[in-house]
């Protein structure tokens, strides 16, 4: 998808997304209201209503996520739909946003310290090792250099922001973002289920799971989806102050791409390299969506919204319609196809790299227990 450095669409652009984004409105709106048939149906008929409801199946974000890459993968998507149902992912973006109407500055600076520690330890870590396994099997550094920092840090976004230290081709970035999605699709589909039979709170779930999914809507939609199973947001809660930290690594991975790929090779050829304007490439890669998460935890320290009523109005059932749309667009989007093309040497590094993320943290976090991630979703659980 186009990256837009316009605030606002052009009117073109805009009526080229209407379609699209109505669709997904409505899809939205259908899979909402059929998640709370089945719960009234549930609490009224109990029976084959109850098992479906308990089975997760009837969860707006199941609905949302599988429909639509039902309806993409059989019927198609008409292409007068096509970049509206594209600029729809992005909406789970200002969700992301709102939950910070679920915390003061205090529960974020205690929730940030277990944050730090996962990102540091396995996300970070994962793309240095992606990199330098790249480097050993002669991956080129076009697609190595993506893929370390796709899934090590935060999937497509990091990808993008890597993409011109390491000149990738388009073949490259496709390969990559492949990787990335087909991955996130099967965890997204797997680590809930894993997750509820391991007994997991939902603050450790969270936690693990904004560690091993690489995309930031995928992660978004798994933590929502177990959240559905429980009750309230302390998953996504969870995974949104592990991922808050991630992305923030952005511009970080970015500057050591640009010391591994450039200038510790002109330094071992002994030549002077390349300086880096360090502020630039940090203001560059920055994600803004950040800002304005900690913006709104700031608004809600100091009582801007009035009371809890508003900050569930906007944390809770608004956050949920921007997720839903969001998701009907990931869904919408799922293209087996395009999948299957993903492969080669850089595939099998990055997915094993993956899994190894995923088991490894998996372990850690079960070692440390539910009381050292209970007070990353106190505010809102």
């Amino acid at each position: 998808m186009a990256q837009y450095k316009r605030l606002w669409p052009t009117a073109e652009e805009f009526m080229g997304w209407l379609p699209g984004l109505i669709a997904c409105i409505i899809f939205a709106i259908i899979a909402r209201n059929i998640e709370a048939w089945v719960k009234v149906m549930a609490k009224t008929s109990g029976g084959f209503w109850m098992v479906l409801k308990q089975s997760g199946f009837a969860s707006y974000v199941i609905i949302l996520l599988l429909g639509g890459m039902i309806i993409r993968n059989t019927v198609g998507i008409p292409k007068v739909l096509q970049n509206g149902v594209n600029i729809s992912r992005p909406i789970i973006k200002p969700g992301i946003i709102l939950l910070g109407a679920h915390y003061m500055w205090g529960d974020v600076v205690r929730a940030t310290g277990p944050a730090t520690l996962m990102v540091i330890i396995f996300v970070f870590g994962t793309a240095v090792m992606v990199m330098t396994l790249g480097k050993r099997f002669g991956v080129p550094d076009s697609l190595a250099g993506i893929m370390g920092a796709g899934v090590g840090i935060c999937g497509v976004s990091a990808i993008i922001a890597m993409s011109p230290v390491v000149r990738s081709r388009p073949r490259d970035l496709f390969y990559a973002i492949a990787t990335i999605l087909l991955f996130g699709t099967v965890m997204l589909f797997t680590l809930p289920f894993i997750g509820k039979a391991l007994g997991m709170t939902q603050e450790m779930f969270g936690a693990w799971v904004a560690t091993a999914i690489l995309n930031t809507a995928q992660l978004t939609a798994a933590a929502a989806l177990y959240d559905s199973w429980f009750g309230g947001n302390a998953a996504l809660l969870s995974a949104t102050i592990v991922n808050i930290v991630r992305v923030v690594f952005i511009p970080i991975i970015v500057l050591f791409g640009i010391w591994f790929y450039i200038v510790r090779p002109a330094q071992k050829a002994g030549t002077a390299g390349e300086k880096v304007d360090v502020f630039n490439v940090v203001k560059e890669k920055f994600p803004v969506f950040v800002l304005g998460f900690f913006a709104v935890v700031i608004l809600n320290t100091f009582n801007v919204f009035g009371g809890k009523d508003v900050a569930k109005l906007l944390g809770s059932d608004l956050m949920k319609w921007f997720f839903a749309i969001g998701f009907a667009g990931i869904g919408l989007n799922i293209d087996i196809e395009q999948m299957k093309k993903a492969g080669g040497t850089a595939f099998l590094i990055g997915v094993v790299a993956a899994l190894f993320k995923a088991g490894v943290s998996l372990m850690v976090i079960l070692a440390l227990g539910a009381d050292f991630f209970a007070g990353m979703a106190a505010a809102g659980a």
